[in-house]
């Protein structure tokens, strides 16, 4: 786990309160989706904006191959696969930039009513076609849909005059770093630092703040991660496929480790074995996981289980807990408050 600088924790805005907020601030956009957007510059003036480029940021693909791109000058018309890179975008005042975006999770989103007034090319992954007709010269995308198969490599998008921004997702090996990562260079590609860093700044000291606390425990609880599509069975995620896991250990608690396997099936009886004193379930683009956590409570296999027994199962929204996003301090204050309500009483 990486170990944040300690800084001054701010006060939290629960969910439920930042929602009400949002909720009066929809930005209703006009035009079509080929039609260029104006071009702002959140953090600076059109001259010393222009100062800024060109920038290089190096990222990497989704099989961890290591790629530099350099932005010649602010995009202007940026495609955005992936909803939780949209939330980002809409909160650093970057939205009047998006001509188009996919792959829309459905998962909480503190700007759900912006991101559903955003021109939508597919709730799933679109084809390249789709993408290619924004005319993007930016493709701000998850890095699993960067394949051949999907809406194209890095290459095929550089020859075609875009640049890419590929945001760590089922790359093997991310962590909170990686994602803190991807926010910096989003402020670099659009001259938007000073709210990146701002945002960073805060989520590190909220969850530094946790660890901080956690650190008085005097036992460290047994927490299984499990991850739901709606089947019989259940999914495993290795600590290297998600955050969770740090969080888990952050606050205090154990991140339960089944298999040498980065991601295996588990079947009730398996959840037995494991006998875990708490569990965690996320649903993969599933809005509300109430139904998982009932399926679980009243699985008449899984009644000898500590966790079900002693009705300790929390929900955590899948992309906050598998790739990052906007609430990622709140899902760490929330599961700290889940292994320990001792140490972190509800608000």
């Amino acid at each position: 786990m990486n170990v944040f600088p300690l800084r001054t924790p701010r006060l939290r805005i629960p969910l439920r309160a930042r929602a009400a907020l949002a909720a009066g601030a929809v930005l209703l956009l006009a035009g079509c989706a080929d039609t260029a957007r104006p071009v702002t510059a959140p953090d600076a003036s059109d001259a010393s904006a222009r100062t800024h480029y060109p920038v290089t940021v190096d990222v990497m693909d989704d099989a961890g191959k290591k790629l530099r791109q350099t932005v010649g000058a602010a995009p202007q018309r940026v495609v955005v696969i992936g909803q939780a890179l949209a939330e980002l975008m809409i909160e650093f005042g970057l939205e009047d930039r998006i001509v188009g975006v996919g792959y829309l999770d459905h998962s909480y989103s503190t700007y759900a009513d912006r991101i559903d007034a955003l021109p939508k090319i597919s709730d799933q992954l679109p084809s390249k076609e789709a993408v290619l007709a924004r005319r993007p010269d930016l493709v701000l995308t998850m890095s699993f849909a960067l394949k051949p198969d999907k809406i194209g490599e890095v290459g095929f998008w550089n020859e075609r005059g875009a640049d890419v921004l590929p945001a760590v997702n089922y790359t093997t090996g991310r962590d909170l770093e990686s994602y803190f990562q991807d926010v910096r260079n989003l402020g670099e590609v659009f001259a938007a630092t000073t709210r990146t860093e701002a945002y960073t700044r805060e989520q590190r000291s909220r969850i530094a703040a946790v660890a901080r606390r956690a650190k008085k425990a005097t036992d460290s609880p047994q927490v299984l991660l499990v991850a739901s599509g709606g089947r019989d069975t259940y999914d495993y995620y290795a600590p290297s496929l998600g955050l969770v896991d740090e969080m888990v250990d952050g606050a205090g608690g154990t991140y339960m480790e089944l298999t040498d396997d980065t991601y295996a099936q588990l079947s009730p009886e398996s959840i037995v074995a494991a006998d875990p004193d708490k569990i965690i379930v996320t649903e993969f683009q599933k809005s509300d996981g109430a139904k998982s956590r009932e399926r679980l409570l009243r699985d008449p296999r899984l009644k000898n289980v500590t966790a079900i027994r002693n009705g300790e199962v929390m929900i955590a929204d899948y992309t906050t807990s598998i790739r990052g996003s906007l609430a990622l301090a709140d899902l760490c204050e929330d599961i700290a408050e889940f292994i320990h309500p001792d140490l972190f009483p509800a608000a």
